[in-house]
């Protein structure tokens, strides 16, 4: 077989042949096509050589591409610039990144794409220094945990949360979304109305997705800014998110198996979006030359900090009574510091001088560093003291919160 004779470079023969017939594909930038036949090679290559899934047809393509070299960005200034796209012309963006084209020489790949029916353009670029040198972990001076859920988006290890938005799930976002795919049913396929109706889905589904994003990207930052290490877990959310199993009753029939409830957490889960945060955190961390630690999430939220009891009575909804010791906290707030106890870095300890005896000694209010639980207090000799009886174990949570996005 000579060069050229196999599936791809015969697609590219044809299509150099329909542009030299056909206007439409005469008006489409040459590389584009080859780019696009490209992919489609490398999605058969990947399925018979690498056992992954079976190319899905595509009756629309929402993005294209351009090579290195191609597309030149010309003016530009603190929010807008003008790039040069072959087939295209001179387009119009707004720059959304705080970064000015201005100084670019080196350009690498351009790729337009279309959500809904806005159109984004991504520049690939060289930034030199962008990521620094890796702290050595023998000098890491500082460590959170993090703990996800589905009631506090992220609880911290110092004792704040950040509160879960639910840009899909809220009661008004869910109703419109409802609301938006009735319509649809309800419209005769084929007709305008019913393009006008996905139109008005598509977009709505996009700006759900964006306010995900802009929250997850805060969340993310403010997590890599708070210490030199994050510890979180090695959770396997694929797994989290599949269907409940069905139970057969021997008789031919099933048993109830909370297929409901579980498909209701299955979304919530998917709209806190962990994996897209675990992904920002690692990419914000390497920049900043920080460490990501993985750890097992086994007990992390029965273990008891006091005593080390592991029973799966110990937590209940977001309140953690012991029932071997009797210790309470908030539990996810416990897991979080779990979790970061679970990195085993060691510090060195805070050695403090006593003042000289000739100082004058003056009482001082002390604020303490992160949260104290409120349900308990502390001694002189350490003891745990409860307030009221563990058995009406309830109470208010009034600790630091930080919201993200909208949650509409």
């Amino acid at each position: 077989m000579t060069v050229g004779d196999d599936a791809s470079g015969i697609q590219q023969k044809v299509t150099t042949e329909l542009r030299a017939k056909s206007p439409y594909f005469g008006e489409i930038y040459s590389a584009v096509l080859q780019t696009n036949l490209n992919k489609l090679d490398d999605a058969y290559t990947n399925f018979f050589k690498h056992e992954r899934g079976y190319p899905s047809y595509v009756t629309r393509l929402d993005s294209f591409e351009y090579k290195p070299g191609q597309a030149k960005i010309g003016l530009t200034n603190k929010n807008y610039a003008t790039i040069y796209l072959p087939g295209i012309g001179n387009v119009n963006f707004h720059n959304s990144r705080s970064y000015e084209f201005g100084s670019v020489t080196d350009i690498r790949s351009v790729t337009v794409s279309r959500e809904a029916t806005y159109w984004f353009i991504s520049v690939i670029v060289e930034i030199p220094d962008i990521i620094q040198d890796q702290i050595p972990l023998d000098k890491v001076k500082s460590v959170v945990g993090i703990d996800v859920g589905v009631n506090k988006l992220v609880a911290f290890s110092d004792g704040s949360f950040a509160i879960n938005t639910k840009p899909a799930t809220n009661k008004k976002t869910a109703r419109r979304l409802a609301m938006r795919q009735r319509s649809i049913a309800r419209k005769v396929k084929g007709s305008k109305n019913r393009k006008k109706a996905v139109i008005k889905l598509a977009r709505t589904k996009h700006k759900i997705a964006a306010n995900r994003n802009g929250r997850n990207w805060k969340v993310a930052n403010d997590i890599v800014k708070m210490s030199d290490a994050v510890v979180r877990e090695d959770l396997k959310i694929k797994n989290m998110v599949k269907r409940a199993k069905p139970k057969h009753d021997g008789k031919g029939g099933y048993k109830k198996n909370g297929a409901s409830a579980k498909s209701g957490l299955n979304k919530v889960i998917l709209d806190c979006g962990w994996g897209d945060i675990y992904n920002k955190i690692a990419w914000l961390a390497l920049k900043a030359g920080k460490h990501v630690i993985v750890v097992n999430p086994k007990h992390t939220s029965q273990e008891c900090p006091a005593c080390g009891h592991i029973d799966k009575a110990n937590r209940e909804g977001e309140k953690f009574l012991c029932t071997n010791c009797g210790h309470t906290d908030h539990a996810d707030t416990k897991a979080s510091r779990t979790i970061a106890k679970k990195a085993g870095l060691v510090f060195p300890k805070n050695e403090k001088t006593l003042r000289a005896d000739c100082a004058k000694v003056t009482s001082v209010e002390r604020t303490t560093v992160g949260v104290v639980p409120r349900n308990h207090a502390f001694g002189t000799s350490g003891e745990q003291m409860c307030l009221f009886d563990i058995a009406e174990y309830h109470s208010s949570d009034k600790r630091i919160t930080k919201k993200y996005g909208r949650t509409s």
